[in-house]
């Protein structure tokens, strides 16, 4: 029994030719570039909004980017 889901995506002619190119450029199918791509984004959409909560909080708080240094430095010292 397959394990994956099975969609379908349209792409404008170009577009999907370069899809093809890099697959092949990287020996990977079009699953594997589309499912990298796509952890790529979610990956980019958590960063963005971790930045964006930490700046809040540097200002709800009075922190300055030095601060941030600082306890990753006394942080790490005391790891060791």
């Amino acid at each position: 029994m397959r394990t994956a889901k099975v969609i379908s995506i349209s792409l404008p002619p170009e577009m999907e030719e370069e899809v093809q190119q890099l697959a092949r450029g990287e020996h990977r199918t079009i699953s594997e570039l589309f499912r990298e791509a796509i952890r790529q984004y979610a990956t980019q959409k958590f960063l963005k909004s971790a930045r964006k909560s930490g700046r809040a909080h540097m200002r709800k708080t009075g922190m300055k980017p030095a601060d941030i240094s600082q306890l990753i430095k006394k942080d790490r010292s005391t790891r060791k």
